[in-house]
Protein backbone atom coordinates (compact mmCIF):
# COMPACT_ATOMS: atom_id res chain seq x y z
CA UNK A 1 0.00 0.00 0.00
CA UNK A 2 1.36 3.42 -0.99
CA UNK A 3 1.86 6.32 1.41
CA UNK A 4 -1.12 8.29 0.06
CA UNK A 5 -3.48 5.34 0.54
CA UNK A 6 -2.17 4.75 4.07
CA UNK A 7 -2.58 8.40 5.00
CA UNK A 8 -6.14 8.45 3.70
CA UNK A 9 -6.92 5.20 5.55
CA UNK A 10 -5.62 6.29 8.97
CA UNK A 11 -7.23 9.71 8.57
CA UNK A 12 -10.66 8.19 7.95
CA UNK A 13 -10.20 5.64 10.75
CA UNK A 14 -9.64 8.56 13.12
CA UNK A 15 -12.64 10.50 11.70
CA UNK A 16 -10.52 13.48 10.62
CA UNK A 17 -11.21 15.47 7.48
CA UNK A 18 -8.54 16.81 5.15
CA UNK A 19 -9.22 20.32 6.44
CA UNK A 20 -8.79 19.23 10.08
CA UNK A 21 -5.57 17.37 9.31
CA UNK A 22 -4.28 20.42 7.41
CA UNK A 23 -4.97 22.63 10.40
CA UNK A 24 -3.16 20.26 12.77
CA UNK A 25 -0.14 20.15 10.48
CA UNK A 26 -0.29 23.86 9.66
CA UNK A 27 -0.51 23.25 5.90
CA UNK A 28 -3.19 23.83 3.26
CA UNK A 29 -5.95 21.34 2.45
CA UNK A 30 -4.57 21.13 -1.10
CA UNK A 31 -1.25 19.86 0.31
CA UNK A 32 -3.03 17.03 2.16
CA UNK A 33 -5.00 16.22 -0.99
CA UNK A 34 -1.77 15.97 -3.04
CA UNK A 35 -0.21 13.70 -0.41
CA UNK A 36 -3.16 11.32 -0.54
CA UNK A 37 -3.30 11.31 -4.34
CA UNK A 38 0.43 10.59 -4.60
CA UNK A 39 1.28 13.83 -6.39
CA UNK A 40 3.56 15.01 -3.58
CA UNK A 41 5.19 13.86 -0.35
CA UNK A 42 5.41 15.66 2.99
CA UNK A 43 8.81 16.61 4.35
CA UNK A 44 10.46 14.83 7.28
CA UNK A 45 8.97 17.15 9.93
CA UNK A 46 5.43 16.60 8.65
CA UNK A 47 5.96 12.83 8.44
CA UNK A 48 7.02 12.74 12.08
CA UNK A 49 3.97 14.84 13.08
CA UNK A 50 1.62 12.52 11.14
CA UNK A 51 3.11 9.39 12.75
CA UNK A 52 2.66 10.90 16.23
CA UNK A 53 -0.83 12.18 15.46
CA UNK A 54 -2.14 8.79 14.33
CA UNK A 55 0.08 6.72 16.66
CA UNK A 56 1.76 4.71 13.89
CA UNK A 57 5.45 4.18 13.27
CA UNK A 58 7.12 6.18 10.56
CA UNK A 59 8.44 3.00 8.95
CA UNK A 60 4.92 1.56 8.60
CA UNK A 61 3.62 4.86 7.30
CA UNK A 62 6.09 5.51 4.47
CA UNK A 63 7.41 2.09 3.40
CA UNK A 64 5.27 0.65 0.60
CA UNK A 65 5.92 -2.93 1.74
CA UNK A 66 4.51 -2.33 5.24
CA UNK A 67 0.84 -2.33 6.02
CA UNK A 68 -0.22 -0.57 9.22
CA UNK A 69 -2.49 -3.43 10.27
CA UNK A 70 -0.24 -6.13 8.83
CA UNK A 71 1.25 -7.21 12.16
CA UNK A 72 -2.17 -7.36 13.82
CA UNK A 73 -3.77 -9.46 11.10
CA UNK A 74 -0.82 -11.71 10.30
CA UNK A 75 -1.74 -15.39 10.34
CA UNK A 76 0.31 -18.04 12.04
CA UNK A 77 1.10 -19.58 8.67
CA UNK A 78 3.56 -17.78 6.51
CA UNK A 79 5.09 -18.27 3.12
CA UNK A 80 8.72 -19.39 3.01
CA UNK A 81 9.42 -17.46 -0.17
CA UNK A 82 7.84 -14.32 1.27
CA UNK A 83 10.25 -14.60 4.17
CA UNK A 84 13.09 -15.01 1.69
CA UNK A 85 11.92 -11.86 -0.10
CA UNK A 86 11.76 -9.96 3.18
CA UNK A 87 15.36 -10.88 3.95
CA UNK A 88 16.59 -9.52 0.63
CA UNK A 89 14.41 -6.46 1.00
CA UNK A 90 16.17 -5.81 4.32
CA UNK A 91 19.56 -6.32 2.64
CA UNK A 92 18.55 -3.86 -0.06
CA UNK A 93 17.52 -1.35 2.60
CA UNK A 94 20.87 -1.73 4.39
CA UNK A 95 22.72 -1.12 1.11
CA UNK A 96 20.69 2.02 0.33
CA UNK A 97 21.20 3.20 3.88
CA UNK A 98 24.96 2.66 3.54
CA UNK A 99 25.08 4.61 0.28
CA UNK A 100 23.17 7.48 1.89
CA UNK A 101 25.70 7.81 4.70
CA UNK A 102 28.52 10.32 4.68
CA UNK A 103 32.07 9.01 4.51
CA UNK A 104 32.68 9.34 8.25
CA UNK A 105 29.37 7.62 8.99
CA UNK A 106 30.30 4.74 6.66
CA UNK A 107 33.61 4.18 8.46
CA UNK A 108 31.83 4.30 11.81
CA UNK A 109 29.20 1.81 10.60
CA UNK A 110 31.82 -0.67 9.32
CA UNK A 111 33.91 -0.48 12.50
CA UNK A 112 30.90 -0.81 14.77
CA UNK A 113 29.51 -3.87 12.94
CA UNK A 114 32.98 -5.46 12.87
CA UNK A 115 33.26 -4.90 16.63
CA UNK A 116 29.85 -6.55 17.18
CA UNK A 117 30.88 -9.60 15.13
CA UNK A 118 34.20 -9.86 17.00
CA UNK A 119 32.43 -9.57 20.37
CA UNK A 120 29.98 -12.33 19.43
CA UNK A 121 32.83 -14.58 18.28
CA UNK A 122 34.88 -14.04 21.45
CA UNK A 123 31.86 -14.59 23.70
CA UNK A 124 30.94 -17.78 21.82
CA UNK A 125 34.51 -19.12 22.01
CA UNK A 126 34.80 -18.42 25.74
CA UNK A 127 31.43 -19.90 26.70
CA UNK A 128 31.91 -22.92 24.40
CA UNK A 129 35.28 -23.65 26.02
CA UNK A 130 33.72 -23.59 29.51
CA UNK A 131 30.73 -25.76 28.54
CA UNK A 132 32.85 -28.28 26.61
CA UNK A 133 35.29 -28.48 29.51
CA UNK A 134 32.46 -29.31 31.92
CA UNK A 135 30.89 -31.86 29.56
CA UNK A 136 34.23 -33.58 28.95
CA UNK A 137 34.85 -33.91 32.69
CA UNK A 138 31.38 -35.33 33.29
CA UNK A 139 31.63 -37.99 30.54
CA UNK A 140 35.34 -38.77 30.92
CA UNK A 141 34.53 -42.23 32.33
CA UNK A 142 32.88 -43.37 29.06
CA UNK A 143 34.67 -45.47 26.42
CA UNK A 144 36.72 -43.46 23.92
CA UNK A 145 34.37 -43.89 20.92
CA UNK A 146 31.21 -43.01 22.88
CA UNK A 147 33.01 -40.05 24.47
CA UNK A 148 33.99 -38.74 21.03
CA UNK A 149 30.43 -39.05 19.75
CA UNK A 150 29.01 -37.09 22.71
CA UNK A 151 31.78 -34.49 22.43
CA UNK A 152 31.07 -34.01 18.70
CA UNK A 153 27.29 -33.75 19.25
CA UNK A 154 27.67 -31.15 22.03
CA UNK A 155 30.14 -29.15 19.93
CA UNK A 156 27.81 -29.21 16.91
CA UNK A 157 24.77 -28.16 18.97
CA UNK A 158 26.69 -25.29 20.58
CA UNK A 159 27.99 -24.22 17.17
CA UNK A 160 24.49 -24.10 15.66
CA UNK A 161 22.99 -22.34 18.71
CA UNK A 162 25.67 -19.65 18.63
CA UNK A 163 25.16 -19.05 14.92
CA UNK A 164 21.44 -18.52 15.51
CA UNK A 165 21.93 -16.32 18.57
CA UNK A 166 24.75 -14.40 16.90
CA UNK A 167 22.69 -13.61 13.80
CA UNK A 168 19.71 -12.54 15.95
CA UNK A 169 21.90 -10.28 18.11
CA UNK A 170 23.64 -8.77 15.07
CA UNK A 171 20.32 -8.01 13.36
CA UNK A 172 18.97 -6.48 16.56
CA UNK A 173 21.99 -4.16 16.90
CA UNK A 174 21.79 -3.23 13.22
CA UNK A 175 18.09 -2.42 13.52
CA UNK A 176 18.29 -0.40 16.72
CA UNK A 177 21.47 1.48 15.83
CA UNK A 178 20.81 2.19 12.15
CA UNK A 179 17.77 0.79 10.33
CA UNK A 180 15.28 2.48 12.68
CA UNK A 181 16.80 5.84 11.74
CA UNK A 182 16.70 5.41 7.97
CA UNK A 183 13.34 5.30 6.19
CA UNK A 184 13.09 4.80 2.41
CA UNK A 185 10.21 6.62 0.72
CA UNK A 186 9.18 5.75 -2.83
CA UNK A 187 8.90 9.13 -4.55
CA UNK A 188 8.24 9.29 -8.31
CA UNK A 189 9.02 13.00 -8.30
CA UNK A 190 12.77 12.41 -7.89
CA UNK A 191 15.14 10.99 -10.49
CA UNK A 192 17.75 9.64 -8.07
CA UNK A 193 17.90 8.84 -4.35
CA UNK A 194 17.76 12.00 -2.21
CA UNK A 195 18.72 12.04 1.46
CA UNK A 196 16.82 14.53 3.61
CA UNK A 197 18.71 16.01 6.52
CA UNK A 198 16.99 15.45 9.88
CA UNK A 199 15.34 18.44 11.47
CA UNK A 200 17.85 20.31 13.63
CA UNK A 201 15.64 20.59 16.71
CA UNK A 202 14.82 16.86 16.59
CA UNK A 203 18.36 15.54 16.18
CA UNK A 204 18.74 14.79 19.86
CA UNK A 205 15.52 12.77 20.00
CA UNK A 206 15.54 9.01 19.48
CA UNK A 207 12.51 9.16 17.18
CA UNK A 208 14.38 11.24 14.61
CA UNK A 209 14.34 9.56 11.19
CA UNK A 210 16.59 10.13 8.19
CA UNK A 211 14.38 9.88 5.11
CA UNK A 212 15.77 8.63 1.82
CA UNK A 213 13.53 9.54 -1.13
CA UNK A 214 14.01 6.81 -3.74
CA UNK A 215 12.66 6.80 -7.33
CA UNK A 216 10.19 4.06 -8.21
CA UNK A 217 12.52 2.64 -10.88
CA UNK A 218 15.01 1.55 -8.25
CA UNK A 219 12.74 -1.41 -7.48
CA UNK A 220 14.71 -3.20 -10.18
CA UNK A 221 17.86 -2.98 -8.11
CA UNK A 222 20.62 -5.54 -8.15
CA UNK A 223 19.35 -6.96 -4.85
CA UNK A 224 15.94 -7.72 -6.33
CA UNK A 225 17.51 -9.49 -9.27
CA UNK A 226 19.87 -11.43 -7.03
CA UNK A 227 16.94 -12.40 -4.79
CA UNK A 228 14.91 -13.69 -7.73
CA UNK A 229 17.89 -15.63 -9.09
CA UNK A 230 18.66 -17.21 -5.72
CA UNK A 231 15.01 -18.14 -5.19
CA UNK A 232 14.94 -19.80 -8.62
CA UNK A 233 18.17 -21.71 -7.93
CA UNK A 234 16.90 -22.71 -4.49
CA UNK A 235 13.70 -24.10 -6.00
CA UNK A 236 15.71 -26.02 -8.61
CA UNK A 237 17.80 -27.52 -5.81
CA UNK A 238 14.63 -28.47 -3.94
CA UNK A 239 13.28 -30.25 -7.04
CA UNK A 240 16.55 -32.16 -7.47
CA UNK A 241 16.35 -33.25 -3.83
CA UNK A 242 12.66 -34.14 -4.13
CA UNK A 243 13.08 -36.55 -7.06
CA UNK A 244 15.17 -39.17 -5.17
CA UNK A 245 13.02 -38.57 -2.08
CA UNK A 246 9.89 -39.57 -3.99
CA UNK A 247 11.52 -42.79 -5.23
CA UNK A 248 12.81 -43.45 -1.71
CA UNK A 249 9.29 -42.95 -0.35
CA UNK A 250 7.88 -45.50 -2.81
CA UNK A 251 10.69 -47.97 -2.04
CA UNK A 252 10.12 -47.60 1.71
CA UNK A 253 6.40 -48.29 1.25
CA UNK A 254 7.26 -51.53 -0.56
CA UNK A 255 9.66 -52.52 2.24
CA UNK A 256 7.00 -51.67 4.85
CA UNK A 257 4.44 -53.93 3.13
CA UNK A 258 7.00 -56.76 3.06
CA UNK A 259 7.83 -56.24 6.74
CA UNK A 260 4.14 -56.39 7.65
CA UNK A 261 4.05 -59.96 6.30
CA UNK A 262 6.34 -60.92 9.20
CA UNK A 263 4.42 -58.89 11.79
CA UNK A 264 3.65 -61.95 13.92
CA UNK A 265 7.09 -63.53 13.53
CA UNK A 266 8.68 -61.85 16.53
CA UNK A 267 9.54 -58.61 18.31
CA UNK A 268 12.42 -57.88 15.91
CA UNK A 269 10.10 -57.65 12.89
CA UNK A 270 7.57 -55.55 14.83
CA UNK A 271 10.31 -53.05 15.68
CA UNK A 272 11.50 -52.94 12.06
CA UNK A 273 7.94 -52.22 10.84
CA UNK A 274 7.50 -49.46 13.41
CA UNK A 275 10.85 -47.86 12.54
CA UNK A 276 10.04 -48.06 8.81
CA UNK A 277 6.74 -46.31 9.41
CA UNK A 278 8.62 -43.51 11.21
CA UNK A 279 11.13 -43.19 8.34
CA UNK A 280 8.24 -43.03 5.83
CA UNK A 281 6.59 -40.26 7.86
CA UNK A 282 9.87 -38.33 7.95
CA UNK A 283 10.34 -38.75 4.18
CA UNK A 284 6.76 -37.56 3.63
CA UNK A 285 7.51 -34.56 5.82
CA UNK A 286 10.50 -33.59 3.65
CA UNK A 287 8.54 -34.05 0.41
CA UNK A 288 5.63 -31.97 1.70
CA UNK A 289 7.93 -29.18 2.88
CA UNK A 290 9.71 -29.06 -0.49
CA UNK A 291 6.36 -29.04 -2.33
CA UNK A 292 5.14 -26.09 -0.25
CA UNK A 293 8.37 -24.19 -0.84
CA UNK A 294 8.52 -24.78 -4.60
CA UNK A 295 4.87 -23.81 -5.22
CA UNK A 296 4.84 -20.85 -2.77
CA UNK A 297 2.16 -22.32 -0.54
CA UNK A 298 1.56 -21.47 3.10
CA UNK A 299 3.48 -23.70 5.51
CA UNK A 300 1.91 -24.78 8.77
CA UNK A 301 5.03 -25.31 10.85
CA UNK A 302 2.98 -26.50 13.82
CA UNK A 303 1.67 -29.53 11.94
CA UNK A 304 5.06 -30.24 10.40
CA UNK A 305 6.66 -30.16 13.85
CA UNK A 306 4.08 -32.65 15.17
CA UNK A 307 4.76 -35.01 12.25
CA UNK A 308 8.51 -34.62 12.84
CA UNK A 309 8.22 -35.52 16.54
CA UNK A 310 5.93 -38.48 15.70
CA UNK A 311 8.32 -39.82 13.05
CA UNK A 312 11.37 -39.51 15.31
CA UNK A 313 9.47 -41.21 18.14
CA UNK A 314 8.41 -44.14 15.94
CA UNK A 315 11.95 -44.58 14.64
CA UNK A 316 13.34 -44.54 18.17
CA UNK A 317 10.75 -46.96 19.59
CA UNK A 318 11.08 -49.31 16.60
CA UNK A 319 14.88 -49.34 16.75
CA UNK A 320 14.72 -49.91 20.52
CA UNK A 321 12.38 -52.90 20.16
CA UNK A 322 14.55 -54.45 17.43
CA UNK A 323 17.78 -54.04 19.41
CA UNK A 324 16.11 -55.36 22.56
CA UNK A 325 15.04 -58.49 20.70
CA UNK A 326 18.66 -59.17 19.70
CA UNK A 327 19.37 -60.19 23.30
CA UNK A 328 17.14 -63.22 22.80
CA UNK A 329 18.94 -64.39 19.63
CA UNK A 330 21.41 -67.27 19.59
CA UNK A 331 24.35 -65.67 17.75
CA UNK A 332 26.95 -67.98 16.15
CA UNK A 333 29.77 -67.47 13.65
CA UNK A 334 28.96 -70.44 11.44
CA UNK A 335 26.70 -69.87 8.49
CA UNK A 336 24.04 -72.35 7.49
CA UNK A 337 24.78 -71.54 3.86
CA UNK A 338 26.68 -74.18 1.92
CA UNK A 339 30.00 -73.94 0.10
CA UNK A 340 29.72 -73.46 -3.64
CA UNK A 341 32.16 -74.07 -6.48
CA UNK A 342 32.27 -71.70 -9.45
CA UNK A 343 34.33 -71.73 -12.63
CA UNK A 344 35.50 -68.63 -14.52
CA UNK A 345 36.99 -68.66 -18.01
CA UNK A 346 39.43 -65.86 -18.88
CA UNK A 347 40.64 -65.19 -22.41
CA UNK A 348 44.43 -65.04 -22.62
CA UNK A 349 46.00 -61.83 -24.02
CA UNK A 350 49.60 -60.66 -24.44
CA UNK A 351 49.14 -57.76 -21.99
CA UNK A 352 47.05 -59.67 -19.41
CA UNK A 353 47.70 -59.29 -15.65
CA UNK A 354 45.91 -61.36 -12.97
CA UNK A 355 47.50 -60.42 -9.66
CA UNK A 356 45.15 -62.63 -7.58
CA UNK A 357 46.78 -65.85 -8.83
CA UNK A 358 50.38 -64.75 -8.31
CA UNK A 359 50.52 -65.62 -4.61
CA UNK A 360 48.74 -68.99 -4.63
CA UNK A 361 50.83 -72.19 -4.14
CA UNK A 362 52.24 -74.04 -7.14
CA UNK A 363 50.13 -77.11 -6.41
CA UNK A 364 47.03 -75.06 -7.23
CA UNK A 365 48.15 -74.73 -10.88
CA UNK A 366 47.08 -77.46 -13.27
CA UNK A 367 49.32 -77.25 -16.36
CA UNK A 368 47.56 -78.15 -19.58
CA UNK A 369 49.50 -77.12 -22.70
CA UNK A 370 46.49 -77.81 -24.88
CA UNK A 371 44.64 -74.88 -23.32
CA UNK A 372 44.67 -71.51 -25.07
CA UNK A 373 42.80 -69.68 -22.32
CA UNK A 374 42.67 -69.79 -18.52
CA UNK A 375 40.14 -71.41 -16.20
CA UNK A 376 39.77 -70.51 -12.50
CA UNK A 377 38.00 -72.79 -10.02
CA UNK A 378 36.82 -70.74 -7.05
CA UNK A 379 35.34 -72.07 -3.82
CA UNK A 380 33.07 -69.51 -2.16
CA UNK A 381 30.76 -69.41 0.82
CA UNK A 382 27.58 -67.59 1.74
CA UNK A 383 26.20 -67.61 -1.82
CA UNK A 384 28.97 -65.47 -3.28
CA UNK A 385 28.89 -65.53 -7.06
CA UNK A 386 32.29 -64.59 -8.57
CA UNK A 387 32.73 -62.74 -11.84
CA UNK A 388 35.56 -60.81 -13.54
CA UNK A 389 35.88 -57.38 -15.08
CA UNK A 390 38.73 -55.91 -17.12
CA UNK A 391 40.28 -52.47 -17.24
CA UNK A 392 43.32 -50.99 -19.01
CA UNK A 393 46.22 -49.57 -16.96
CA UNK A 394 49.15 -47.49 -18.24
CA UNK A 395 52.35 -49.26 -17.33
CA UNK A 396 54.38 -46.15 -16.48
CA UNK A 397 57.63 -47.44 -18.01
CA UNK A 398 59.76 -45.95 -20.79
CA UNK A 399 57.46 -47.23 -23.49
CA UNK A 400 54.66 -44.65 -23.48
CA UNK A 401 52.36 -46.94 -25.48
CA UNK A 402 52.61 -49.90 -23.12
CA UNK A 403 49.43 -50.79 -21.25
CA UNK A 404 48.30 -53.84 -19.31
CA UNK A 405 44.83 -55.30 -19.11
CA UNK A 406 44.10 -56.01 -15.47
CA UNK A 407 41.59 -58.73 -14.58
CA UNK A 408 39.94 -58.35 -11.17
CA UNK A 409 37.73 -60.95 -9.57
CA UNK A 410 34.59 -59.49 -8.09
CA UNK A 411 31.94 -61.19 -5.99
CA UNK A 412 28.21 -60.67 -6.01
CA UNK A 413 25.72 -62.08 -3.56
CA UNK A 414 22.76 -64.24 -4.39
CA UNK A 415 20.59 -61.62 -2.66
CA UNK A 416 17.34 -63.55 -2.72
CA UNK A 417 18.83 -66.70 -1.24
CA UNK A 418 20.72 -64.71 1.38
CA UNK A 419 17.51 -62.84 2.25
CA UNK A 420 15.58 -66.08 2.71
CA UNK A 421 18.33 -67.51 4.91
CA UNK A 422 18.51 -64.45 7.21
CA UNK A 423 14.70 -64.28 7.58
CA UNK A 424 14.56 -67.97 8.41
CA UNK A 425 17.30 -67.60 11.02
CA UNK A 426 15.58 -64.62 12.67
CA UNK A 427 12.30 -66.53 12.88
CA UNK A 428 14.16 -69.34 14.65
CA UNK A 429 15.68 -66.75 17.04
CA UNK A 430 19.22 -67.32 15.84
CA UNK A 431 21.67 -65.24 13.85
CA UNK A 432 24.75 -66.58 12.07
CA UNK A 433 27.53 -64.00 11.72
CA UNK A 434 30.03 -64.99 9.02
CA UNK A 435 33.00 -63.57 7.16
CA UNK A 436 31.87 -62.00 3.90
CA UNK A 437 35.34 -62.51 2.33
CA UNK A 438 35.42 -66.28 2.89
CA UNK A 439 36.44 -67.49 -0.58
CA UNK A 440 39.58 -68.80 -2.28
CA UNK A 441 40.94 -69.87 -5.67
CA UNK A 442 41.22 -73.65 -5.52
CA UNK A 443 42.57 -74.46 -8.98
CA UNK A 444 44.01 -72.65 -12.01
CA UNK A 445 43.97 -74.48 -15.33
CA UNK A 446 46.55 -72.90 -17.63
CA UNK A 447 49.30 -73.76 -20.12
CA UNK A 448 52.94 -73.42 -19.09
CA UNK A 449 53.53 -70.81 -21.78
CA UNK A 450 50.62 -68.65 -20.58
CA UNK A 451 51.64 -68.98 -16.93
CA UNK A 452 55.16 -67.78 -17.79
CA UNK A 453 53.72 -64.86 -19.74
CA UNK A 454 51.40 -63.89 -16.89
CA UNK A 455 54.27 -63.87 -14.42
CA UNK A 456 56.43 -61.75 -16.74
CA UNK A 457 53.59 -59.26 -17.24
CA UNK A 458 52.99 -59.07 -13.51
CA UNK A 459 56.70 -58.45 -12.83
CA UNK A 460 56.92 -55.67 -15.43
CA UNK A 461 53.71 -54.12 -14.20
CA UNK A 462 54.92 -54.17 -10.57
CA UNK A 463 58.29 -52.67 -11.47
CA UNK A 464 56.63 -49.78 -13.29
CA UNK A 465 55.00 -48.53 -10.07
Amino acid sequence: MKFGDKLQKVRRENNITQEQLADKLNVTRQSVSKWESGLAYPDTEKLIQISKLFNVSLDELVNDGNDINKQKNRKKKFNFMETFDMIFEAVSKVWKMFLAMKFVEKIKFILEMAFVILAIYLAASLINSVILGIIRRIFAFLPYKIFNIIDYLVYTILYVVWIILGVMFFIRILKVRYLDYYVIVKDDSVDRPVVEEPIAELKARKETKIVIRDPHDSETSIFKMIAKLLIFLFKCLCVLIAIPLVFTFIFLLIILVISLLYLFSGLFFNGISLALFGIILFTYLLIKFIYKVVFNQKINYGKLFIIFILSISLMGIGAGLSFASLNTLDITNESSLTEEVNEIDIKMKDNLVIDEIMDIPDDKFVIDDKMDDIKLVIHSYHNLVPKTYNHMIYSGNDDATATYEMVDINYNYDVWKLYQTVISELKDKQLNVFNYDDYYINKVYISKKNLTKLRENYQKFSNSY
